[in-house]
């Protein structure tokens, strides 16, 4: 699964999802250099979208972060007061991609293909307050493969806290290629593009833990563990006008909500929540989602194995694992 992004001009653009205040004047992204963590560093179309504010390096493989989770996100919404799932893993999808850029030789333009996306979060240390969450993350990089002093190849285990307590745990792995590589990667598809059609109607918002119909990344398949994947035209917080295929993070948003549609949406909390990449999600070809219970590896959880397919191959596994309301 690759994380892909072209953006021209140096001004970051403000998202249509979020407010402007005063909150965020105060809060603009600096490095321990003054330089600014821009969309670029962190593929991120919106300014508003950027999570991690600044880093700091301690040696070759250790490196300090701070971040900041929005409470009033209108896609990142909270649910039961607690910040949302996705904001976990797209903090370390995030932090990891700064570094990569500003601090791993790896050039704007390069290419990156995300292994998997493994973490574990805190629930009790996730409620979301009235205003910013403030974090600190501690990245260990390890596995890394440099090439003519640029990361090929590495892996960012992180451990974020909030206040000194630990929010959340995790790691991702990512392979790195340079424009001319991944042209050969993809081929005919480098060009593709989402196209916006007849949208699909969705599952009732309430079930996904949605804000608003826009948002249900699932439409009804006729059986109650499967469903299509559907992508509002222009949605500003899943649609890169500038991917080839379709954004990981868009699959794990409809993992988490198939796992929440399949088990009883209001109960269903996940603390645990992991997904492998097997290929990429191609635009223009219908991606079914496919959900079912598995056993458990600790006593009083329910677990979740959530599969995309595209062609009946898969795409991604995610596995979701909650702790049962009586346990």
């Amino acid at each position: 699964m690759s994380d892909t992004m072209h953006v021209n001009g140096t001004v970051p653009p403000r998202s249509p999802h979020r407010p402007h205040t005063d909150g965020d004047r105060a809060a603009t992204p600096q490095s321990r250099h003054g330089i600014q963590v821009t969309r670029e560093l962190v593929h991120r179309p919106f300014a508003d979208d950027i999570l991690v504010t600044s880093w700091h390096r301690l040696d070759d493989a250790h490196f300090s972060l701070t971040a900041q989770w929005p409470h009033d996100h209108g896609y990142f919404t909270p649910h039961r007061g607690r910040h949302h799932l996705i904001l976990t893993g797209e903090t370390i999808r995030q932090a990891g991609l700064l570094l990569c850029h500003a601090e791993l030789g790896v050039p704007l333009g390069h290419h990156f293909i995300l292994g998997d996306l493994v973490y574990t979060t805190h629930p009790e240390h996730l409620a979301v307050g009235s205003g910013p969450t403030l974090l600190t993350i501690d990245v260990v990089c390890g596995r890394m493969r440099m090439r003519a002093g640029t990361l090929a190849r590495g892996r960012f285990d992180m451990t974020i806290r909030k206040a000194g307590r630990i929010v959340a745990t995790g790691h991702s792995d990512v392979t790195v290629t340079g424009p001319r590589g991944y042209q050969l990667l993809r081929g005919d598809r480098l060009t593709a593009r989402h196209t916006p059609g007849a949208l699909p109607a969705p599952v009732t918002p309430r079930l996904t833990g949605s804000a608003k119909g826009r948002d249900v990344l699932l439409s009804p398949a006729g059986r109650p563990d499967r469903w299509l994947l559907r992508i509002a035209p222009g949605h500003p917080a899943v649609v890169n006008p500038a991917n080839d295929h379709i954004p990981g993070m868009v699959l794990l948003d409809a993992a988490q909500q198939a796992a929440r549609v399949l088990t009883t949406p209001d109960a269903f909390v996940p603390y645990a929540f992991g997904t492998d990449f097997r290929r990429y999600a191609e635009h223009g070809t219908p991606c079914v989602i496919e959900a079912r219970r598995v056993p458990s590896a600790l006593p009083s959880t329910t677990t979740v194995q959530v599969t995309g397919l595209q062609d009946g191959d898969p795409v991604f596994v995610s596995i979701l694992t909650a702790l049962d309301p009586r346990g």
